[in-house]
């Protein structure tokens, strides 16, 4: 026996029966280590922060380690209904029916699952511990701008991130080599028009608040389309389009951008 059969069991299209049997032999002995999905036709029926009910459909349910529910339809990326970690769902036989019961305390919620027809169940052991790690993020391109202000411009000091103003939060705020005062707004990727108003907004702001002749505005992004260069040049703004590397912490992985 190869460690996938030590891994995942399944059974297609059981009987109500044979459905509880299969659940109880791999999935409630230990239902803190195993994920659980089952596939067929069936109805839906919530009763807790609302009342909702999913007449008869084709559907796949998941109910993770930690007593997550989800219950899937064939489109889409969120589930139509859910239970949250912590529940505790039984399974039983009601007339040739097969019953999925989910209920959770704190809130109160519960959840009636009914199969008239089961096209699969499999039932997995899964191992997986690893944590998601974020690269790419503004801060990323924000951090990176800080550590070498010159990509931006040579004789740039970075002064103060996140800056508070009336309309919002400046990225960075500099002084350049004339010591005049430099607002940067960064972007992870394509430069749109609503940043140049928005940073068009934080140079009004700043002019307001203090005693500062000129301001400069930089919209600092990988990519400035032609269209939003001529709209910063009409608002006496600049810009920089600034490449920041993306790299996953181990290196033995890809980076994103070979995806």
């Amino acid at each position: 026996m190869n460690q996938k059969e030590n891994v995942v069991k399944s059974i297609e299209c059981p009987s109500a029966a044979k459905a509880k049997s299969f659940i109880e032999q791999y999935h409630q002995k230990k239902p803190e280590k195993t994920v659980l999905q089952i596939i067929g036709t069936c109805t839906v029926e919530y009763d807790g922060r609302a009342k909702s009910f999913l007449d008869w459909g084709d559907r796949f349910i998941i109910i993770k380690s930690d007593g997550n529910l989800m219950v899937h339809q064939p489109v889409l990326r969120e589930p139509i209904n859910w239970q949250p970690a912590g529940s505790v769902t039984e399974f039983r036989v009601d007339d040739q029916l097969f019953i999925v019961y989910s209920r959770h305390l704190k809130p109160a919620e519960k959840m009636l699952i009914t199969f008239k027809e089961i096209f699969s169940i499999i039932s997995c052991e899964l191992k997986d511990t690893a944590q998601l790690k974020i690269v790419g993020m503004e801060s990323d391109v924000v951090d990176h701008i800080i550590k070498d202000p010159s990509c931006v411009e040579d004789g740039l000091r970075i002064h103060e991130q996140e800056k508070q103003v009336n309309s919002g939060m400046i990225d960075l705020f500099a002084y350049d080599k004339t010591h005049t005062p430099v607002i940067i707004e960064v972007k992870r990727s394509l430069a749109t028009i609503s940043n140049v108003h928005q940073l068009r907004m934080y140079v009004n702001d700043m002019k307001h608040a203090s005693d500062h002749a000129e301001i400069r505005g930089i919209l600092c992004a990988p990519r400035v389309p032609d269209m939003i260069k001529n709209l910063l040049f009409d608002y006496n703004l600049e810009w920089k389009e600034v490449e920041h590397e993306i790299i996953l912490p181990d290196d033995k992985q890809k980076t994103l951008t070979d995806f």
